[in-house]
Parts: C-alpha cells; structure tokens; sequence
C-alpha cells in the first residue's frame, strides 16, 4: 500500500509538472506577444508626440500665424501619422485655431478650465510643464480620442518665462490598438485589456477590454510608457491548456508503477549493501569501518574544543568456552546480548561498535574519568546474567574493560584504541573488570 500510494503521488507530480511546464512555455509565449504589443503602443504613441513637439515648434517660431499656416503645417503632421484626427491651439487655454474645421466647429471657444472633464487634465500641463496625455476622452465635438497636450512657453528677453497656452493632438485610439494587435471586438486568441485614463497607470480607470483581466492570476501586466505616464496593459490567452489524454494517463501511470517499483528496489539494495558495509550483521551495531568514520569526526570534535571523550574497549572472557560448550546459536546470543546492554546502558550519542569476535568499542563523548564511569561500567556488569540455548539457567558473563581518555598528548583515533586495548588487556591479565589509562581530565561539555 505504501509503494502504490508512493507511485500515485509520483504519477500526480509528473501530470502536474507537465502541467506546469507547458504553462510557463504558454505564459512565455503569452508575454513576448504583449511586449509586442506594448512595444506598438508605445512606439506609435511616442511618435505622434515628436509630432506634437513640432507644433509647438511652429507656434514659437511663428507667433503671428495665420489659420491658413496653422493648417498647412497640421496637414504635414495627420499625412505623416494618420491617426491623428485633429489638432488644435489654445492661447490663454481656449481653444482658437483647429484643423481640420469640418466637424470640428463645437471645439472653437472651448475654454479647457470651464469644461470640467478637461479641466484637471490641463492643470496637470500647467503645474507639471511638460507634455502630458489625456484619455481616452468622449471629444466635445463627438467621437472618442487620445489628446496630447503640449504647453508652449514663450522666453522672455529678461529669460523668464511667458505661458502662451497649449497645443493638443487628438489622435483616433482605435486604430492605433488596432495595429498594435488589440482587437476591439474581444475576438482573437489573445484578450487584452487597458487601464490607465489620463496615464495614471494602476490606478487609472480601465478604458479597453474585461476589467477582471486585471484581477486573473494568469494574466499578463505590463506598464505602457505614454507622454506623461502610463498605462497598464492585461493580456489573457483565450485557448485554455490542454489536458492529456486518457490514453497517455494510463501510460504515464504504468511507466510511473515501473520506475517507482524499481526505484523502491533500487533503493532498499542499496540501503541493504550500505548497512553491511557498515554495521555488524549480527548485533546491528556498527563495524570497524563505521566506528573509524564516525570516530574520527568525534575525535577531532573533542580535540578542537578542549572536551572529555572516553573510548573502552570490551572484550568477553572465555568467550571460546561458552562456543565450545553451547554451540555457536550460544555464541550469537552472548554477542547480540552484550550489544543490546551497551545500547540500554549507554546514550543515543554515544558510538557503539563491534569491531573482532567478541571484542566491542564504545566512544564516549562528554566523558571523562570519574563518577558517571564509574557507574555506567556497573550497569553494565549488572546487565551480564545471560539465558543461552541448551543451558539449564542464566549463567554469568565476565568482561574485561580498558578505558582511555583522550587528552592532548593523544595524536589520533588510532593512538587512543591503542591505549584503551592496552588497558583491556592489562585488566584481564589482573583478573580486575575494568583498568583504565587515563592522561588527564578534560573539561566537560
């Protein structure tokens, strides 16, 4: 159940991943199409700018101009940016002069701080000098349209400044979304929205599109840099990602079983051939190899920061009688039974390790000779009565024990086993339990 539950939740994942993947591919492929069309906007925006720029230009060069320059010039700008539906100059902020006329005689005598829905707009010229876009606006005349407004100011011979009014562009914004991609009418593959009137950005009305584009997590929003501000451009693709089929399930779904099947396997070999490499098979504590590795780093440890560590050497007196005597299933009992006691009698942080025979290590981290020895070595004396195959009663273990405690002196791992099987040794040629060899007493941890 466990490896059927692994393999589902790992099926899930690859959908999901899959999934995922094609998403961004189409979220990718969903921004480089609105950075093209934000690209147009802006670019073509800009350009009637430049061309706003030029009207102004004309005002300053020629203050006296007739409604006949005035048209000869507006006729150059609308030939080289059709988009552009009228422009129009406001001395004093009413609007004198327009062109083209026809159609536009409802704007003539607009005074732009009396219309309220113009009025903040040309405050905003006025107070900020720079050219700013107003919009999409309803026109006066009829008719929606973008207007950028550029303020003229006449320099003075004493080099202030003299406000002469402002100059407006009123540009048709349908075919200007038009070429840049945006479909009006909502059809396409792409749905597109823009918020933004008045180039307030975020906080500016929408004007074009489903304002809920703006509010869907998998919209695209990027800021449309228009003179003056900006708008914010939402794009959704309309085509929704397409799912996998049933066939494919099914196959994800066995090759998913397969590899999860085999992965398990994989990893239980592996983690079977690692716990032989390093553990003993009888008693499951660790081997010569293990202890080495990880009593290395426990060594080095106690030697960089000045603490106690404490290594004993353990081995079985007359281990070879109790296998003559009982059998060798006797043997293995006695074995696993000395290993158990060193787990019951010993911490979680200590190293335990059986490295011959009947011959087992125990690193002891934070300790030092003394009380707590003392008494972790009666433990596990006590803990030696033993019931073996084929004997009538618990008979009684005896074990030798050589203690060494690192200090400065004690150049390796190797040199501190040295001493404490030196010690083992020395205790059972005295017949006593336990002999130590102790160089000094390290401060606790």
């Amino acid at each position: 159940m466990l490896v059927a539950g692994m393999v589902w939740a790992a099926l899930q994942s690859f959908v999901w991943l899959d999934h995922d993947r094609r998403s961004q591919a189409e979220r990718a492929v969903l921004q480089a199409e609105a950075a093209t069309v934000r690209a147009r906007l802006e670019s073509e925006l800009n350009a009637t700018l430049s061309l706003s720029l030029g009207l102004s230009t004309f005002v300053l060069v020629k203050p006296d101009f007739s409604q006949a320059d005035l048209a000869q010039v507006a006729a150059s700008l609308i030939h080289l940016q059709p988009v552009i539906r009228n422009v129009a100059l406001a001395p004093d902020n009413v609007i004198r002069y327009v062109y083209p006329l026809a159609g536009n005689q409802k704007v003539l005598g607009l005074r732009y701080l009396d219309t309220p829905k113009q009025r903040d707009a040309v405050l905003r010229v006025i107070r900020e000098q720079r050219p700013v876009t107003a919009g999409p606006v309803e026109l006066a005349q009829g008719g929606v349209g973008i207007i950028n407004r550029i303020p003229i100011n006449f320099v003075e011979p004493d080099g202030g400044s003299r406000y002469w009014g402002i100059a407006s562009v009123v540009v048709n914004p349908y075919p200007v979304f038009e070429h840049a991609g945006i479909r009006t009418d909502g059809a396409g593959a792409v749905r597109y929205a823009l918020r933004g009137r008045d180039g307030l950005g975020a906080r500016g009305e929408v004007f074009l599109g489903d304002a809920g584009l703006f509010n869907d997590p998998g919209a695209v929003l990027m800021d449309v840099v228009i003179p003056g501000g900006s708008w914010q451009l939402a794009a959704r693709t309309t085509m929704p990602v397409n799912a996998l089929g049933l066939w494919v399930q099914a196959m994800l779904v066995l090759l998913a079983a397969g590899a999860g099947m085999l992965t398990t396997y994989s990893l239980q070999a592996h983690q079977h051939i690692r716990s032989m490499a390093l553990h003993d098979h009888l008693t499951g504590l660790a081997n010569r190899r293990q202890f080495v590795l990880r009593g290395q780093d426990l060594f080095s440890l106690a030697r960089r920061n000045g603490c106690a560590l404490t290594l004993l050497n353990i081995d079985i007196n007359d281990f070879k009688s109790i296998n003559d005597t009982y059998g060798h299933a006797a043997g293995d009992a006695v074995l696993i039974h000395v290993a158990n006691s060193l787990r019951s009698c010993c911490r979680e942080s200590d190293l335990l390790a059986r490295i011959g025979g009947d011959e087992f290590l125990a690193l002891l981290p934070n300790t030092s000779a003394g009380a707590p020895l003392d008494a972790l070595l009666e433990r596990l004396n006590a803990e030696m009565d033993v019931a073996l195959p084929g004997a009538d009663s618990p008979i009684k273990l005896r074990i030798s024990v050589g203690a060494a405690t690192c200090s400065l002196a004690t150049p390796s791992l190797e040199a501190l086993m040295s001493q404490a099987d030196e010690a083992m040794y020395r205790a059972k040629d005295n017949g006593r339990p336990y002999a130590a060899r102790l160089r000094h007493t390290p401060k606790p941890c």
